[in-house]
């Protein structure tokens, strides 16, 4: 709660770096703000979209690809032990999660 958006994400995308060499575009909403697009676009070459509803718009508007966002956020859910945060360290909380995702994978074949 102590960070912005801007500084989370640079952290977040500097773990990234050298992991996932076909990432070529980032989405991101309205608040990742300059800072954080142009490190990304000078640092790493990378392309930031930010998702936002047109201002012509009132009342809820779907953003584009969020939905895959929120399914990502679903099938964690559906997984018991993801289901609250009852892991004790970090490591074994991503652990699980790699194992949820490996699962939705297999059984999506």
């Amino acid at each position: 709660a102590d960070v912005s958006d801007n500084q989370a994400g640079i952290a977040a995308i500097e773990q990234l770096s050298g992991k996932v060499p076909r990432l070529q575009k980032i989405a991101a909403d309205s608040g990742y703000k300059d800072s954080f697009i142009t490190h990304v676009q000078e640092v790493y070459g990378w392309e930031v979209e930010i998702g936002q509803k047109p201002e012509s718009q009132k009342g809820f508007v779907p953003e584009k690809n969020r939905w895959q966002v929120e399914r990502a956020f679903s099938f964690l859910n559906f997984r018991r032990r993801l289901f609250r945060e009852i892991e004790k360290t970090i490591e074994s909380a991503e652990a699980m999660i790699q194992i949820a995702f490996i699962s939705f994978i297999i059984n999506y074949l």
